[in-house]
């Protein structure tokens, strides 16, 4: 029993994270996790060094660079102008919803869901304010939206890029694309049937909104963000097909991306207001969570819940395949789909499975789970401080929860079916 004071503190910041506002007082989810790792560290359920070796520099190296050079799109005005220049094509309530969906989430399947959560929060909120009706629904349909489609890259989400790195895929780009993409978009579409369905009396009601085309605000800006975004991604793909080849340059999508940041900061205007618009929080958040869930870890905690849903030993077996998809979806709601993946890839290693296709189904799955519930993925973090950021809006854990069950057990069986197919 060992074990009961690291999940005093677990049931201490999950129910901050779940009541994020205390007697009117706000607590930031990222204040929660930062929390929970110095709780982990004071009651010594990891020691300093194993905590600061847990966090995953390129993991966080990977966010940074991509979220400088974001942050060089949204601060010319360039990714907004392209934002509302996509819903500006939609003529009914239903249409911006599918936009919000099935746009935003093949956008954040290349620009990383947390980006796109974090730029795409604001307009979804002023649409919902032009639509007349609760900013709830389309905020809640954002995050499903970035979710989904981040899962058919591995440069979509921090969990992806995990997997990416550390199963030794050859070529992950075309690995993930090869078995995802047909289930991602497939999901998308069958997500906005629910919701559109499940928010029908709601989106009725609604009125069209008159979406203006915005005004990129500082040209060469916009133009060195693009460009280096562009090479960027280049480089992603580039890093594969050198591998392919034999050529080991011992670079990752974390070097590629971090150097593309360096360079828009060195040759780029405004650098100001770029630093400024990187989401120091998310990161804090990220690092935080690494040691929160190294202290999990060590404290015993995430092996008792591992106890609860072992998985078949046999890597061949398509039932390994299910187990692997549930156990993501199921322990993605305790620790988020990042550091969950952190912990499970060296479980899955020591028990033998090194296929291609349990690396996709625990990147996949840790991803759908995102849609479960609010602390199944850090993009639905980020809609959530980003909106109560920008005029006190929300949505609750209850209702998130209500119409994200529906939609993660559609999306599994459709992820299912199609990997056990291909299996």
């Amino acid at each position: 029993m060992d074990y009961i004071p690291t999940l005093a503190v677990f049931g201490i910041v999950y129910g901050l994270i779940i009541f994020r506002n205390i007697r009117g007082v706000s607590v930031p989810i990222w204040a929660s996790m930062c929390f929970g790792a110095i709780a982990v560290l004071a009651t010594g359920s990891t020691r300093l060094d194993d905590s600061i070796s847990a966090i995953n520099v390129d993991v966080i190296l990977f966010l940074l660079g991509m979220f400088v050079l974001v942050s060089g799109l949204e601060s010319s005005g360039m990714l907004g102008h392209i934002t509302n220049r996509i819903l500006s094509y939609a003529k009914t309530p239903n249409q911006v919803l599918f936009f919000v969906i099935c746009v935003m989430g093949v956008l954040s399947a290349f620009l990383i869901n947390d980006t796109i959560a974090l730029v795409a929060t604001p307009i979804v909120i002023g649409l919902a304010k032009q639509m007349n009706v609760r900013p709830a629904p389309l905020l809640i349909s954002l995050a499903f939206g970035v979710t989904l489609g981040s899962m058919m890259t591995p440069i979509g989400n921090p969990q992806n890029l995990l997997v990416s790195l550390h199963s030794g895929m050859e070529f992950p780009i075309l690995t993930f694309l090869r078995y995802l993409i047909l289930p991602t978009v497939a999901s998308l579409f069958c997500t906005y049937y629910i919701v559109k369905k499940y928010y029908k009396k709601e989106l009725a009601q609604a009125t069209m909104p008159s979406i203006t085309q915005s005004v990129v605000l500082d040209k060469s800006l916009a133009k060195k963000s693009s460009v280096l975004i562009i090479i960027t991604v280049v480089g992603f793909f580039a890093i594969g097909i050198t591998k392919m080849f034999g050529i080991q340059t011992g670079l990752n999508f974390a070097h590629v991306a971090i150097l593309g940041g360096i360079v828009l900061l060195i040759i780029g205007n405004n650098r100001r207001r770029v630093v400024s618009g990187i989401n120091w929080q998310i990161l804090v958040f990220f690092a935080a969570m690494f040691v929160f869930v190294q202290g999990l870890a060590d404290g015993g905690v995430i092996e008792v819940f591992q106890r609860l849903l072992p998985f078949d030993s046999s890597p061949d077996s398509p039932l390994s395949t299910i187990n692997i998809i549930g156990t993501s979806v199921a322990l993605s709601q305790l620790v988020s789909n990042v550091p969950f993946v952190a912990i499970y890839l060296p479980t899955l290693q020591d028990a033998g499975f090194t296929d291609t296709i349990s690396w996709i189904a625990l990147a996949a799955g840790s991803t759908i789970a995102g849609n479960l519930t609010i602390l199944g993925a850090a993009s639905t973090v980020i809609i959530l401080e980003a909106a109560q950021k920008k005029n006190g809006t929300s949505f609750s854990f209850i209702e998130f929860f209500k119409i994200g069950s529906i939609v993660t057990a559609t999306n599994v069986a459709i992820l299912i079916f199609f990997l056990v197919l291909v299996r």
